[in-house]
């Protein structure tokens, strides 16, 4: 699903995300983990007004 902007919607990107993680063996599951909730971070710090500067 996309928004107005053309950006994918992140809830179903996240979404995907995690299946393709759960899909994983279990000994790849927490390195995938660990890489989504990075880019998870790292896409939240970029959308919040208050970390923006001037």
């Amino acid at each position: 699903m996309s928004t107005e902007d053309g950006q994918v919607d992140v809830a179903d990107e996240t979404r995907a995300a995690i299946d393709a993680i759960e899909a994983l063996t279990l000994d790849e599951r927490a390195a995938a983990y660990l890489s989504l909730a990075e880019r998870l971070r790292v896409e939240l710090e970029h959308s919040d007004p208050s970390r923006q500067s001037d």
